[in-house]
């Protein structure tokens, strides 16, 4: 949908044009008809009308709640159960009915706007309802149950609608649910659907979420799925920390197996796929864990401290969410199988593709380490040297990924990462300010040298493929 200050910039530019006779008279028409020049100037009346009806919604809206307020005591359940639904119903029924319109005019999408604002408006009276239900009923539950049933309320909604504004409210919501019932994980719980919910969000976050994202064609809700998916998965490994594998593999596949799921993430996995339209945000979001986990190992301090905890303590969860880690167990062998088969390119070849190759000696190394560090012989000093390699290796391809490219988000993710690195071991190890202050001002330097390098590369690459 063009937006009203791009027509009316058109309009003046293309009365320009004909008054400079660029255009004749039937091509400005042609444009004045296809961008409704006619239509402008009652928009600004139509929007001042909107202003009115909105603040007047708001004070009746508020008048409304007023009333509520001051009787909801003296009122049945019945009439409180009427007007809860009546209001939920309502809202939702004028949102669909105004969402629904053809978009084929500028007027009739302003009205799509608004009935999509309706729809969210009526998720959020979807949790209201839900609230006063359970104090109507005498329904007592924790916060983290009524973010996850008002959370899968809301995506239904999505699902029905195929809204990503709703998608991305109902993630939202069951996120919150998620990381304010976590700590149920860790405790004994009567059983219930929402526990059982709890329990196993790794499968319906990587089922039914990301087949929403799917759904809407959003790579908003694909990285919020994966947001909510890797910190689940994660908790879900610890069960094997109470049995009576060793600790040093174990901790190698807590800290590699995410990055290495989301990195041979293929979109054509799915049925009715032929796309890989998410798979580059999911190995994007594989290098920042990557990043992020070798400069939380690259300090000497980890390694000597680690592990922190006595390995033989057992930790209070539930075996259940076993059966979400050995699924995607079974993921990840498909997907590694994918990267290393033969493709119709290389029909005879077997074997990964060279930044692929880096990333599985990136895992590989991470894993040895963290095994041979708990298992054989404790090594803190080579530990940290190794993670500090891996580290300005990962910043360096990153930008030389970034100039060949011409990716500024590579680019600039190997300079934060590289700086980061240098800072990070000034502030770590005794070094006196004269020297502080030298590798600051080193490092600003550089980054505004390179930074203003790059950005002129940028330019001239534009120039020649303009050519």
């Amino acid at each position: 949908m063009v937006n009203e200050k791009f027509r009316r910039q058109l309009r003046q530019e293309a009365k320009l044009w004909q008054e400079e006779q660029l255009i004749d008279d039937s091509l400005y028409q042609q444009l004045a008809t296809r961008y409704q020049f006619d239509h402008l100037e009652t928009a600004a009346s139509s929007r001042f009308v909107m202003i009115l009806i909105g603040l007047g919604s708001i004070l009746l809206g508020l008048g409304v709640i007023t009333f509520v307020a001051a009787n909801w005591q003296d009122w049945s359940k019945a009439v409180k159960v009427i007007l809860l639904l009546s209001l939920f119903i309502g809202v939702n029924a004028a949102g669909f009915y105004l969402w629904k319109q053809p978009s084929d005019s500028f007027q009739v999408g302003r009205k799509r706007r608004l009935g999509e604002g309706l729809l969210l408006f009526g998720a959020l009276i979807l949790g209201a309802n839900i609230a006063l239900m359970g104090q109507i009923f005498h329904q007592s539950g924790s916060p983290y149950e009524l973010f996850l049933v008002w959370g899968i309320g809301v995506l239904v909604m999505s699902y029905s609608l195929q809204l990503t504004s709703l998608g991305f409210l109902g993630l939202l919501l069951y996120g919150i649910g998620y990381w304010t019932g976590t700590s149920n994980l860790f405790s004994q719980q009567e059983f219930s659907i929402l526990h059982l919910v709890l329990e196993h969000t790794p499968l319906i976050a990587g089922f039914l979420f990301i087949s929403l994202a799917y759904w809407c064609q959003s790579r908003v809700l694909f990285v919020m799925t994966l947001l909510i998916l890797i910190p689940a998965l994660q908790i879900s490994i610890i069960p094997l920390f109470n049995s009576d594998l060793p600790q040093g593999l174990l901790f190698a596949f807590l800290f590699i197996f995410t990055p290495a799921l989301l990195w041979g993430y293929d979109d054509t996995l799915w049925p009715n796929v032929d796309s890989r339209c998410f798979q580059p945000l999911a190995r994007t979001l594989s290098i920042i864990m990557l990043a992020v986990l070798f400069f939380s190992l690259s300090f000497n301090g980890f390694w000597n401290n680690f592990p922190s905890t006595d390995s033989n303590d057992l930790i209070p969860i539930s075996n259940f969410v076993l059966i979400d880690f050995v699924f995607f167990l079974g993921i990840l062998f498909l997907e590694w199988f994918q990267l290393v088969k033969p493709t119709a390119i290389h029909p005879n070849k077997w074997g990964f593709d060279s930044i692929t190759s880096v990333i599985v000696g990136f895992l590989g190394l991470t894993g040895l380490i963290c095994f041979w560090h708990l298992q054989i012989h404790t090594m803190p000093e080579i530990a940290t040297f190794l993670f500090n390699v891996q580290m300005f290796l990962l910043a360096t391809g990153l930008i030389r990924i970034g100039l060949a490219q011409t990716q500024r988000f590579a680019f600039w993710g190997g300079m934060i990462l590289l700086v980061s690195q240098i800072m990070s071991r000034t502030f770590e190890y005794n070094t006196e300010l004269i020297l502080k202050a030298f590798v600051f001002t080193l490092c600003g330097v550089g980054v505004i040298v390179a930074g203003l390098w790059f950005e002129r590369h940028l330019l001239a690459i534009a120039k020649i493929q303009n050519r």
